[in-house]
């Protein structure tokens, strides 16, 4: 009798309820790794989304403002009798469309302007570089690194466009330099807005005036820039994302990240 009470106990297991408590708890410990795993995992996608942002806004105003800066360069003449163009560049240092180019491809050096509602804006840059392009140098050479080819009279006159466009279906910051078509620079930016700060020649005293209708190009003393850019992944946001894009906008609610960039940048070949 000992013997066969010792093997039923043996054989014995555990009790439904203790299956169930069992199931339960190893159930809610899945869940939570899986929570903390997924918690984890947004964090991890807002924050590289971020550093992509803060480096697509930075090198965007990077490549404006040293264009800018170069706006209206040439070369200094002998006799300084013309005071208000002591230099070989002739033209507009700057040109501006709000609302973007009409035609961003335009051979003109002051392209239509479409005057779009809410669009981005474009920007054209011009000045002189001396000499033909060197193997393996950036000098002398357009937004695409073609080198800028010489007029009739042998002066070499950049002419770069900059204006926000599609790429594959995603907003681009675009660039046209003398020759070809416009060509990708950096995507996701999705706004471009510009300022203009403008000289009295009798007061010396700058005004902030917007570009639409602005003529006067040659009393540009400076350029305030501000560039949206966007997350490329969505579903980082829940709800509205505070604050406002570069037109005052309330962002939009789409699950992306946003950020804008400013900065003002002044002209420093241009005398009034």
């Amino acid at each position: 009798m000992s013997g066969r009470a010792f093997s039923v106990r043996l054989q014995g297991g555990r009790t439904l309820i203790e299956v169930l408590v069992a199931i339960t708890i190893g159930l809610l410990l899945t869940v939570g790794i899986l929570s903390i795993y997924g918690a984890n995992r947004q964090t991890y996608r807002a924050s590289t989304d971020l550093q992509r942002i803060q480096t697509a806004g930075q090198l965007a105003l990077d490549r404006l403002a040293y264009q800018i800066r170069m706006a209206g360069y040439g070369q200094l003449m002998g006799n300084f009798a013309n005071v208000s163009n002591p230099s070989t560049f002739s033209g507009n240092p700057v040109w501006v469309c709000a609302g973007g180019f009409t035609n961003p491809n335009d051979a003109s050096d002051t392209p239509a302007c479409a005057g779009t509602p809410g669009a981005a804006d474009a920007l054209q840059v011009r000045y002189q570089v001396e000499g033909p392009a060197t193997a393996g140098s950036g000098e002398s050479r357009d937004c695409l690194g073609f080198e800028v080819p010489a007029d009739a009279s042998g002066v070499r006159m950049a002419r770069n466009r900059f204006f926000v466009g599609l790429s594959n279906g995603v907003p681009t910051l675009m660039c046209r330099g003398n020759t070809g078509q416009a060509q990708p620079l950096i995507p996701n930016v999705e706004d471009l807005q510009v300022r203009l700060r403008i000289g009295d020649p009798f007061t010396r005293a700058e005004r902030v005036v917007d570009p639409a209708g602005f003529a006067d190009w040659g009393r540009v003393l400076g350029i305030e820039l501000c560039v949206q850019v966007r997350s490329e992944e969505t579903g980082l946001t829940a709800g509205p994302q505070a604050g406002v894009d570069c037109q005052g906008r309330a962002f939009p609610d789409d699950g992306r990240l946003r950020r804008t960039f400013t900065q003002v940048v002044t002209l420093r070949n241009r005398l009034l």
